[in-house]
């Protein structure tokens, strides 16, 4: 069987994928990893960038595949960057989250007109505190950026792509991922006191990177590890999604799940 050139374009969620020391070791295998176990036959190309949005795609070479996933969206919404409409989209404005979606899905196309294109949409997030610098850090997805919910941003995304007959993966909605399950707790300041609070309690109560603690020690890690990237349990659930469509639209066959030995 000859195997499928898959090209994985995408922000943290899949660069990380590769560069598991910058976890901390956290994650034992990133999503990438887990889709090519349950996907034989797919041999992968991984140019996720770190921190990357749309917009970053436009100038970016993109290397020819028989197969594109593409996994962006949380940093545009972060960045405040305008989400514009489907009209947007159509005319690939390059000033907005769908404008530059649509100039990447042209790019892809350029690179390879025959090649099979995936879409997922971001998920949720809890508040989002670096782990090696605390100074990075960003509000959850439970109030808005610039007046843009994260929930319509993953929305549009899959709208516009259905507009264009561009396959989707609703990782937002499917995947499970809350505010509220992103993290069992946020470990906060108050006063004197050092609290470890669960959603909604923590939010509100500032952090102040450098006099107070990390808010995320391993043992509140749920579905992320940091408020924003998935631990094993998120990245198994996002592979899952992924492998279902890769399947659907690819002919391959998902690899049944090897039973635990006696």
């Amino acid at each position: 069987m000859q195997e499928i050139r898959w090209c994985a374009i995408g922000d943290s969620f899949t660069y990380l994928n590769d560069h598991l020391d910058e976890t901390g070791h956290r994650v034992s295998r990133g999503y990438l990893t887990r889709i090519l176990e349950k996907v034989p036959g797919l041999r992968l190309n991984n140019v996720g960038i770190n921190g990357s949005t749309f917009r970053d795609w436009i100038t970016q070479p993109i290397p020819e595949a028989d197969l594109y996933t593409v996994l962006l969206g949380t940093n545009d919404w972060r960045h405040g960057i305008p989400m514009g409409s489907e009209t947007d989209f159509r005319r690939r404005n390059a000033d907005t989250i769908l404008g530059t979606l649509g100039i990447l899905l042209d790019h892809i196309r350029e690179a390879a007109p025959e090649a099979r294109i995936l879409v997922g949409n971001p998920v949720e997030r809890a508040d989002f505190v670096y782990l090696w610098d605390p100074e990075n850090n960003a509000r959850g997805s439970y109030a808005p950026e610039q007046g843009l919910m994260l929930s319509t941003l993953a929305s549009e995304i899959l709208r516009c792509c259905d507009a264009e007959n561009i396959p989707t993966v609703n990782c937002h909605d499917l995947s499970g991922f809350t505010p509220a399950n992103a993290v069992r707790f946020k470990r906060v300041r108050r006063g004197s006191r050092v609290e470890d609070l669960s959603y909604p309690d923590y939010v509100g109560i500032p952090f102040s990177p450098g006099a107070d603690p990390y808010p995320y020690p391993p043992e509140a890690a749920w579905m992320t590890y940091d408020g924003l990237h998935p631990t094993d349990e998120g990245n198994e659930i996002l592979a899952s999604l992924f492998a279902e469509r890769i399947c659907d639209i690819t002919g391959l066959s998902v690899q049944p799940a090897q039973k635990p030995q006696d």
